[in-house]
């Protein structure tokens, strides 16, 4: 139907050139035909006055030309790539809104996401995998012909691409690849077979009928950080993952987690709530005091006294006496701001400073400047059982045995 209207269009306007061409002799002196070249083309975007009455106030007409090209339209290419804006400045700004308020206890995890649509003069992603939009390309296709017809601008498409798409893998730069949900930055994955494997993974969750936001949370699945529905298992985030980008993995569970409860307009998790969540921990009634350093630098990639590998991003704690493992909500007494840590070395050994941090967890109390604050610390006691995708591991007898939840890994 559309198509049939754009031919009657492109009839009227080459009736109304012919008409202008073949007017009386009488009437030519008074008029200045428009110039038309014959390669349409050339034309396209560029408008032309149709004709001027000399010494008269100039009452300009514009009409855009129907370019040649609509005509050649690529019905067979089924592979859609669209360009998405977003600010240049985009990333550098939410890096550094992360390094100051992705640890702030009480604030929400992760920064405002930039939507597709920007104004011009942007850097550009490409959706790179465009899944269901098999049955949907035929309007899509229409679509790019009405936007080369109008000039429109490409936010046009995007708008279509994103409402036809609730799950997307965009590539944004090298080793980069953004998974969105419902036009919303869930997560940043190095690789596109991680990408798309989140996507594919998400996707069963976007059409999920019976979806509870509110059950969106972040888990140790394996001693791995994950992203959950309630029992069900969503993503866990490997090593690698946080390596590449120099973050806690436990940090980017709650981050992606927050995005992911944006999108689908539920509340967001505070840092402490996530981890909580997380680590399936709840307070007890045992509390510790005293100043808190941290260290980072020359002990990044040593041994710890638990034998660990110490990683200055990670949120870890060094203590004298308190056992291996056992989780602290620190408080730092001066800025209110708490994190949860795990003991996972031995220190420190300067009078009195009790607790040696981790980098990454003095950033979460503000204190990296600072160096030693005054602390409060609540020891934390388990309420969960540990989560396995291992059905296996629930058998295994041990000298202390632990309960273990087997997880459901798809919907």
């Amino acid at each position: 139907m559309i198509l049939i209207e754009f031919l009657w269009m492109t009839s009227w306007i080459s009736s109304f050139l012919t008409f202008s061409k073949n007017l009386p002799p009488s009437y030519t002196p008074n008029v200045l035909p428009t110039k038309v070249s014959e390669n349409l083309g050339k034309f396209v975007s560029k408008h032309r006055p149709l004709f001027v009455r000399p010494n008269q106030p100039r009452n300009v007409w514009n009409a855009t030309l129907l370019p040649t090209r609509f005509l050649r339209i690529d019905w067979g290419d089924r592979q859609t790539k669209t360009n998405l804006e977003q600010p240049q400045t985009a990333n550098n700004t939410a890096a550094k809104i992360s390094q100051k308020h992705l640890c702030s206890s009480g604030q929400e995890i992760g920064t405002k996401q930039a939507i597709f649509q920007t104004a011009s003069g942007l850097s550009s992603g490409t959706i790179i995998n465009s899944g269901s939009l098999t049955q949907d390309f035929l309007s899509n296709k229409i679509l790019r012909s009405l936007q080369d017809f109008f000039s429109f601008a490409t936010s046009i498409e995007q708008n279509f691409m994103s409402a036809s798409l609730p799950v997307l893998v965009v590539h944004r730069d090298q080793n980069k690849y953004e998974v969105w949900v419902n036009n919303r930055l869930v997560a940043t994955l190095p690789t596109e077979s991680a990408a798309k494997s989140m996507q594919q993974r998400l996707i069963p969750l976007v059409k999920s009928p019976n979806l509870d936001a509110h059950q969106l949370r972040p888990a140790l699945v394996d001693g791995i950080p994950a992203l959950m529905a309630g029992n069900r298992f969503l993503w866990g985030i490997e090593k690698q993952i946080s390596r590449r980008f120099h973050r806690s993995s436990d940090l980017l569970a709650i981050e992606w987690i927050n995005n992911l409860r944006s999108a689908f307009k539920a509340p967001k998790l505070t840092l402490v709530e996530g981890q909580r969540e997380m680590y399936g921990v709840t307070p007890s009634t045992k509390k510790i005091s005293g100043l808190a350093s941290w260290y980072g630098g020359y002990f990044h990639g040593r041994l710890t006294a638990n034998g660990e590998i110490y990683n200055q991003n990670e949120l870890t704690v060094a203590h004298k006496s308190l056992p291996f493992n056992t989780y602290l909500q620190v408080t730092n007494l001066k800025t209110k701001k708490a994190v949860i840590v795990r003991v996972n070395d031995r220190g420190p050994y300067i009078q009195p400073r009790s607790l040696d941090l981790s980098q990454a967890a003095a950033r979460c109390l503000d204190s990296e400047i600072a160096g030693v604050v005054p602390y409060e610390a609540v020891i934390l006691q388990s309420n969960q059982p540990k989560m396995t995708l291992k059905a296996a591991n629930s058998k295994i007898i041990k000298s202390k045995p632990a309960k273990q939840l087997a997880l459901v890994s798809d919907f």
